[in-house]
């Protein structure tokens, strides 16, 4: 008997391993200099974050109809512009060339499976119309298919970190979890914990690393290469006895946030550690980081209870700390609730803490009285 969400824990790492080299082909192919477009609320997106976006509601829509997508795209713009449509148009046939045959997924060492062919869009207007199926916005019931085709669209513009996400939620749980890293340069062999992620530790001649994780039942890393995946490692960390002193505080690039970064500054001074020690700008990357022991703490502690941020943000990122053995709550200690559509909101989950357990309770505290100044 399967394990509990095998089949759909095998296509998710199939598609995100796919759309990995969609995207990275991109960026080779610019040379690391690639064109943004300007969304409605100022962010960048590219062909590479429409097209990925395609290629993994495609692939899922094929095998479970049923399914609902939330996905950070829509196709609007495309919609608007003809010439933007087309090129993303030309890179998803790309990808259906690449993927067309059958593919193999290697899942042991020294064996191979053989995968069936991924499902692609048929035409422009069918790319536009499956791209749009992700612009769903209830998570509370039944089972939806959060994703971030590129996470990290400044970052990943420039040629550094950045992260293909996809994740299953259940009535509102997060059940499957799959990362791709590209450009993580990060050796599926090494110690956890030994080795630091940072912006530029980039996998130049690689595919890089993908991340997976099933509610129950652990974390994984394997390598991505041209035609398939590493063996299966499982994330385990050993039980940490790191002083509070040598925490490594994990923060976005400094001054380009709406979050208090002064209070974060506060929170690693008090426990006698520097601020920032790693600095990461694509916020499932964060999560990635903190799965592989490459940082210790993420703060994320909002100026006031009118902030929000979005789902597909944390939604599988946070299943793979959690299942490598990490906590993350918010400041009042509650569970993130990933049932209320498309964002979680600062009035329900005001802020998040993420640690591993040795750390979390003395992290959690100083935070409380950190912020008790703020309102005195």
């Amino acid at each position: 008997m399967s394990a509990p969400y095998a089949g759909e824990l095998t296509l998710a790492l199939r598609i995100v391993h796919a759309a990995s080299l969609l995207t990275k082909s991109v960026l080779r192919s610019l040379r690391n200099n690639v064109e943004a477009e300007t969304k409605a609320d100022d962010s960048p997106v590219t062909i590479a974050d429409f097209a990925a976006q395609a290629l993994i509601i495609s692939a899922l829509h094929a095998v479970y109809p049923s399914d609902i997508f939330l996905g950070e795209e829509s196709a609007a713009q495309l919609r608007e512009n003809d010439g933007l449509a087309d090129r993303v148009w030309a890179l998803v046939q790309q990808a259906r060339s690449q993927f067309s045959d059958v593919q193999h997924v290697r899942l042991e060492k020294g064996s191979t499976t053989a995968e069936p062919a991924l499902s692609f869009p048929a035409s422009k207007d069918e790319m536009l119309d499956i791209i749009d199926l992700g612009t769903n916005d209830r998570t509370a019931e039944g089972r939806v298919w959060v994703m971030d085709p590129v996470d990290g669209t400044a970052t990943f513009m420039t040629g550094n970190q950045y992260a293909v996400c996809l994740s299953l939620l259940v009535d509102g749980v997060q059940q499957v979890g799959v990362i791709g890293c590209p450009n993580l340069a990060f050796d599926t062999q090494s110690p956890i914990g030994q080795t630091r992620v940072h912006e530029d530790s980039v996998d130049e001649s690689g595919h890089g690393v993908v991340l997976s994780a099933v509610n129950g039942q652990g974390t994984h890393v394997r390598s991505m290469h041209a035609d398939g995946l590493g063996e299966a490692r499982r994330v385990e960390h050993q039980q940490s006895t790191k002083p509070l002193s040598n925490l490594n505080f994990i923060e976005a690039t400094i001054g380009k946030t709406s979050l208090s970064q002064p209070e974060h500054r506060a929170v690693a001074e008090s426990l006698g550690t520097k601020w920032p020690g790693t600095v990461i700008w694509s916020q499932q990357m964060k999560y990635v980081a903190l799965t592989l022991g490459a940082t210790d703490v993420m703060l994320r502690l909002p100026k006031g209870k009118d902030r929000y941020t979005q789902v597909w943000d944390h939604a599988g990122g946070q299943l793979l700390f959690q299942e490598a053995g990490g906590m993350i709550k918010d400041i009042d200690g509650g569970d993130i609730d990933f049932s209320r559509g498309r964002l979680i909101e600062g009035t329900r989950n005001f802020g998040m803490i993420a640690a591993m357990p040795g750390a979390f309770n003395k992290v959690h505290r100083v935070v409380k009285e950190v912020l008790e100044r703020r309102t005195r």
